[in-house]
């Protein structure tokens, strides 16, 4: 099932892909300014390599992943798979690195193998999203900002190494001195770090103001079942791999995520997979998220255009 509204969908009718792409290019650029998303659907493809040669037709720069909050495989230059949970795991609606010092400014999605149920890729307008939050929530999270604090090393989420790509305790900390990451090693090889960072953002096209900002993913409360309780029975409340609180410290209370959660829902918009598929996304306009899913699912991602918080 299929329900898009207010983005372009451009259908290629079997075409070659990369063929297709190239012949397209200017309306799928138009597309994604106009109206920040372009889904081309029904072309034909090979495989990585097809996906890798329409980046480039679409002036796409790569960009590695840093800072990383999933696990993720690199299948080709600057191609990943997309987040590497469990199947039975529903991942709520995100813009792509919104916690980080940089993000990418475009994503491209590829499907190379559908589902066999479920497994869409939602996506939602996060300017629509911002209309429909209480205002009460706004001025909250606007006065009193974000604070992430993301835990590595303890077994449960990613380890340092494979967050920050390398070995090197001292490549981690230049890379928080440089982007303005609180960090503290402790014990047992483990990683803290805090950023502290608005819940929302300008467009740096269109000028328009955003939700942008990763407070339904990392909350405590988008935790599956008792997961919450085990792991803070184990880790305590600051020890979690990903949390996110008011920029004084305090917990955000889990009706003001509820209220947000809710505005995502009402506006989310999804479409099933067709092998195949690109689509091409801005990432401070459309947040993303995953459903879950059975049978062998396989969707490659790709990261343009780097767009730094300074």
């Amino acid at each position: 099932m299929n329900d898009l509204t207010g983005i372009t969908v451009v259908e290629a009718d079997g075409a070659d892909l990369e063929s297709f792409v190239r012949k397209q290019a200017k309306a799928i650029d138009a597309g994604v300014a106009a109206n920040g998303a372009t889904l081309i659907s029904g072309a034909a493809a090979e495989g990585v390599d097809d996906f890798q040669r329409a980046l480039d037709v679409l002036g796409f720069a790569p960009l590695e992943y840093t800072e990383r909050s999933t696990p993720r495989s690199e299948v080709s230059d600057g191609v990943f798979t997309s987040t590497e949970y469990p199947a039975r795991e529903v991942i709520p609606q995100h813009c792509e690195s919104s916690y980080a010092g940089a993000w990418p400014g475009r994503l491209a999605f590829f499907c190379a193998t559908p589902a066999e149920t479920g497994g869409a890729t939602p996506i939602t307008d996060v300017t629509k999203v911002l209309e429909s939050i209480p205002s009460e929530v706004i001025e909250a999270v606007e006065r009193r900002g974000l604070r992430y604090v993301r835990n590595y090393g303890s077994g449960v989420g990613l380890d340092w190494r494979d967050a920050f790509q390398t070995d090197s305790r001292e490549e981690v900390d230049r890379f928080c001195a440089a982007g303005g990451l609180e960090r503290e090693w402790l014990e047992d090889d483990c990683l803290r770090t805090v950023r502290r960072a608005p819940a929302l953002a300008v467009h740096p096209r269109t000028g328009r103001r955003l939700w942008f900002n990763h407070l339904v993913l990392f909350h405590q409360s988008s935790l599956p079942g008792g997961l919450r309780e085990d792991l803070t029975a184990v880790f305590g409340e600051d020890g979690l791999p990903n949390d996110v609180l008011f920029g004084d410290g305090t917990p955000i209370p889990d009706d003001l995520v509820a209220a947000v959660r809710s505005a995502f829902e009402r506006r989310q918009q999804r479409f099933d997979w067709q092998r195949h598929d690109l689509l091409v996304i801005d990432n401070m306009r459309w947040s993303h998220g995953r459903e879950a899913f059975t049978g062998e699912r396989r969707v490659l991602v790709s990261m343009s255009d780097l767009i730094t918080r300074s």
